[in-house]
């Protein structure tokens, strides 16, 4: 009966006999649909608008919203069906003019499965080689859903294991468990500013050559360090984001904290000044065979959680080239949970250490080396 009232409510903010479009082409967009058709006969749904795509859903043409002029006079009312991309929809249908715009509720998120996510975390937590690192996942577990009690444990260990740090993180983040001097070839994914990048070159001593993947590289351009990269020939920025494929991305740029800048549809609660925009991305995969890569000797993950995309694209090159890895796995819970259990299958022959590098949840790196590496 709740689920029922939770679209009795919504679609009491919709005005009898309306013609509405509807904002998503996604599941609720689909359960939004339906529903109308069985509380809300007087309801006309005309069409579906999509921000990248098109074509049809439920018998209905889905439009791209930059074509949503040439329909205007077709409806009266838009549903938006996103909880997550509300704001950033409301604000392009505002500039088209539309002003009968109905948002969904926090009642249209969906409730979390704690049973599914417990058991996850007992089968994450085995893979990682000591007690200490089992019972760390553990813990960050634990802080995932309640950070305000226990965070300050979290500061405490930080503090304690790591004193001295540059600026926010240790020299160690990314390369604690590494056997550094196996790496002659890196891969920084996520790379920013470049200054991990840079750390790369001095933390890696035999390493020769570093691929730093950063799309908004020109964006988050830091005078400095780009000036240092490019006394360093080893560093070779690539304007691409990595991706499960060779495709185009749409791409939230942060103007306020441009290292949170993310696929929007992986990330795309907007709380901050940002903008959209489209980025070509590449899979690893596809980049070491269009470029002729011998050997990768190092991947490195922050992606603002589309690492398990980025790791489906380096399947082949996980399994060929036996890199050793540092991947972020704190930006959601799902990634948190299943990237672990994810290399461990593909990579049974691997041993498995986590690291964490921050007063907070975030900072959580899990390492992947091959045994015949491992010090």
């Amino acid at each position: 009966m709740l689920k029922e009232d939770k679209y009795t409510k919504l679609f009491n903010n919709l005005a009898k006999n309306s013609k509405i479009c509807i904002y998503g082409s996604n599941k609720t967009a689909e359960q939004l649909f339906d529903k109308l058709k069985e509380l809300r006969s007087d309801i006309d749904v005309k069409f579906f608008i999509d921000s990248k795509n098109s074509g049809e859903l439920k018998g209905l043409p889905v439009y791209l919203a930059q074509d949503l002029d040439a329909h205007l006079n077709e409806f009266d009312t838009v549903l938006v069906a996103s909880y997550a991309h509300r704001f950033y929809m409301e604000f392009i249908l505002k500039a088209f003019g539309i002003k009968n715009i109905v948002l969904i509720t926090k009642d249209f998120l969906p409730k979390e499965d704690t049973k599914k996510n417990k058991w996850n975390v007992e089968k994450s937590a085995k893979i990682f080689k000591t007690l200490s690192e089992r019972n760390l996942y553990r813990f960050l577990a634990k802080a995932r859903d309640n950070k305000k009690k226990y965070e300050p444990e979290i500061e405490k260990y930080y503090n304690k294991k790591y004193p001295n740090r540059i600026d926010l993180y240790p020299f160690e983040h990314y390369f604690e468990f590494i056997n550094k001097d196996a790496i002659k070839t890196a891969i920084d994914g996520g790379a920013c500013n470049g200054i991990h990048s840079l750390i790369t070159l001095q933390m890696l001593p035999k390493c020769k050559k570093v691929y730093a993947f950063e799309p908004c590289y020109n964006s988050f351009k830091n005078n400095l360090f780009d000036k240092l990269i490019q006394r360093h020939p080893e560093i070779e920025i690539i304007q691409k984001a990595l991706w499960k494929e060779d495709t185009q991305l749409s791409f939230r740029e942060e103007f306020s904290f441009k290292a949170a800048s993310a696929v929007v549809e992986k990330k795309p609660d907007i709380k901050r000044p940002a903008q959209i925009i489209t980025v070509d991305a590449v899979s690893i995969d596809s980049f070491v065979e269009q470029n002729h890569i011998e050997k990768i000797d190092f991947i490195k993950m922050d992606l603002e959680n589309a690492e398990q995309e980025a790791l489906e694209g380096a399947k082949n090159t996980l399994l060929k080239h036996r890199p050793q890895l540092a991947i972020s796995i704190y930006h959601s819970a799902a990634q948190f949970y299943e990237i672990p259990v994810y290399l461990k299958e593909l990579l049974p022959d691997y041993e498995f250490r986590l690291g964490h590098y921050r007063e907070t949840i975030c900072e959580t790196v899990l390492y992947a080396i091959p045994k015949e590496l491992v010090k």
